[in-house]
C-alpha cells in the first residue's frame, strides 16, 4: 500500500510539473526602436572619471565652491543632413537635498554636492533636457564643468564632512 502512494504521488507530480515545463510557441517579444543619430560619441568619452583630488574644506568656506573642472564631450563624424542639428543633454541622477539641481554624493562626506555648469558658467540641472549648442557637420567638441558646492547650512554650521568624495550620474544626448 505504501509503495502504491508513493508511486500515485510521483506520477500527480510529474504530471502537474509536464505541462509547466513544456514551452509555448511565441512566448517572448522584444521591442525597441533603432534611430539613426547624426553624431557619435567617442568611445573615451562614453565613461569619464572626474577626479577633484584634494579639495581643502578651508576653500569652501571661503569661496562656497570649487573652481569648475572642464570636461569635453567628442561628437564624431555629425551627419548634418539628417536634419538634426541641435543638441541637448540631460544629467540623471540623484539631486542634493539641500541644493536642488545638484548631483548629491555617495558615502560618507556630507555637507557638499556637485554642480554642472556651461563653459558660460550657466548651471546645468539634474534631470532636465539642456540645449547645448548647434552642431556642424564632421566633428564636434561640447564642452561644460563640474565643481564641488558646500551646502549652505554645512557651511553656515562649518559642519562639512571631510572623507573621499564619491558621485555618479548618467547623461544622454538629445538632437533636434
Amino acid at each position: 500500500m505504501r509503495t502504491w502512494a508513493m508511486t500515485t504521488f510521483c506520477c500527480l507530480a510529474v504530471a502537474c510539473w509536464l505541462p509547466a515545463s513544456v514551452a509555448d510557441e511565441d512566448n517572448m517579444y522584444f521591442r525597441g526602436t533603432l534611430a539613426e543619430e547624426p553624431c557619435t560619441l567617442a568611445v573615451e568619452d562614453q565613461a569619464i572619471e572626474l577626479d577633484f583630488s584634494s579639495v581643502s574644506d578651508k576653500d569652501l568656506y571661503l569661496n562656497r565652491r570649487t573652481l569648475a573642472r572642464p570636461i569635453v564631450l567628442h561628437l564624431q563624424s555629425c551627419d548634418m543632413s539628417l536634419g538634426k542639428r541641435l543638441v541637448s543633454i540631460t544629467f540623471s541622477g540623484t539631486e542634493s537635498g539641500e541644493l536642488p539641481g545638484l548631483l548629491m554624493l555617495q558615502g560618507a562626506t556630507t555637507g557638499v554636492a556637485i554642480g554642472l555648469e556651461t563653459a558660460r558658467g550657466t548651471a546645468l540641472a539634474l534631470n532636465q533636457l539642456q540645449p547645448l549648442g548647434e552642431l556642424v557637420s564632421g566633428d564636434n567638441l561640447i564642452g561644460f564643468s563640474a565643481y564641488l558646492q558646500g551646502e549652505p547650512e554645512a557651511l553656515d554650521n562649518r559642519t562639512i564632512g571631510l572623507g573621499a568624495l564619491e558621485a555618479s550620474l548618467t547623461f544622454a544626448l538629445s538632437y533636434d
